[in-house]
């Protein structure tokens, strides 16, 4: 099977190579001739979007910068391919809505990046959330030194720095809204802090606390920051049975353990790696939107577009709370 990737920078180029690897056969769009040229050695190269579809592909994954998600989606649906879009969907969502109208007429079907779907700790939370009955609450957490996420990048030019670009920690961390809203579903009620400690040379939040009240009846919590030197993740799910904690310490390597304590069975340990190979989730999701294309009536863990834009409200919603509560700010 064919996949046009458009986007050229480092996440593009990974799944370009990934959907080479994968599907087949891949090419990657960029307007900027040098990344495009990159990929050449795996496949073709464009570096304009007609072309591009000229090259017949059979899907499409956009891994551009949020602004122009649903300009290149729309280009996609109006073509008639099926799309994965990098997250989040955009900025804001009135552009979604239209976007998903069209979807709606056109019968072309488009998923959100979800790969923190396909991680093993947050695939094991959901293989085994039934063993703890019903669930009370959530705690989940995200952090990394911004600094050190892009190695050889200046973090101070990275998108997610700046307020005017669309960036921020609370879109860029997304991740773990979306993951929660699949395990405990929709959410009615969001509030939330956040901060600027002054730390970083960015103007947006480099630190920000979530609290989601779902429809289930389930409250989750979200801790995300851009300020510890160790990168850590992880989700602590309690329910009237028992609790999943599921920890997360380093990147390459990455040290995971998932556990399930029962009250009337004590712990039992579910996921162990000290060096989880951190493609595979991207390479899982990859495969998911294969098998998507080729079998669209099947169920699939990918994230619809409808499920990226819940998320997406969900983040936005945050955003709202704090201007509201102007908690944006640098400690004193």
């Amino acid at each position: 099977m064919r996949i046009l990737v458009i986007g050229g920078g480092s996440i593009g180029q990974r799944y370009a190579a990934y959907a080479a690897e994968i599907a087949g056969a891949a090419a990657l769009l960029d307007t900027d001739s040098t990344k495009a040229a990159a990929f050449e050695k795996n496949g073709p190269a464009f570096t304009d979007l007609n072309s591009a579809l000229d090259w017949k592909p059979e899907g499409v994954i956009i891994a551009t910068p949020h602004k122009t998600h649903i300009p290149l989606a729309t280009k996609v649906a109006h073509a008639g391919l099926p799309v994965l879009i990098e997250k989040p969907l955009a900025p804001d969502n009135a552009e979604v809505d239209v976007f998903l109208k069209l979807l709606d007429k056109t019968g072309t079907r488009a998923y959100t990046v979800s790969n923190m779907r396909f991680h093993p700790a947050v695939k094991a939370l959901r293989d085994h959330m039934a063993r703890i009955g019903t669930i009370f609450f959530a705690r989940a957490h995200f952090g990394n030194w911004l600094p050190g996420m892009r190695p050889g990048i200046d973090y101070r030019e990275l998108y997610c720095a700046h307020k005017d670009q669309g960036g921020g920690l609370i879109l860029d961390g997304i991740h773990e809204i979306d993951y929660l809203l699949w395990l405990l579903g929709p959410c009615h009620t969001v509030t939330a802090t956040a901060a600027r400690h002054g730390e970083l040379e960015i103007d947006v939040e480099d630190r920000a606390s979530l609290i989601l009240h779902h429809e289930s009846g389930a409250a989750s919590e979200i801790h995300m920051d851009y300020l510890q030197q160790c990168k850590r993740r992880g989700c602590e799910i309690v329910g009237r049975e028992g609790t999943l904690i599921w920890t997360s310490e380093g990147k390459n390597p990455e040290s995971c353990c998932v556990r399930l304590f029962l009250r009337d069975k004590g712990w039992e340990y579910l996921y162990v790696s000290e060096n989880l190979d951190n493609t595979q989730p991207y390479k899982d999701m990859i495969r998911a939107f294969v098998h998507a294309m080729r079998s669209p009536q099947d169920d699939t863990p990918l994230a619809t577009a409808c499920e990226g834009l819940a998320a997406l409200n969900v983040a936005l919603a945050v955003y709202k709370s704090i201007e509201q509560k102007k908690q944006i700010d640098t400690p004193s």
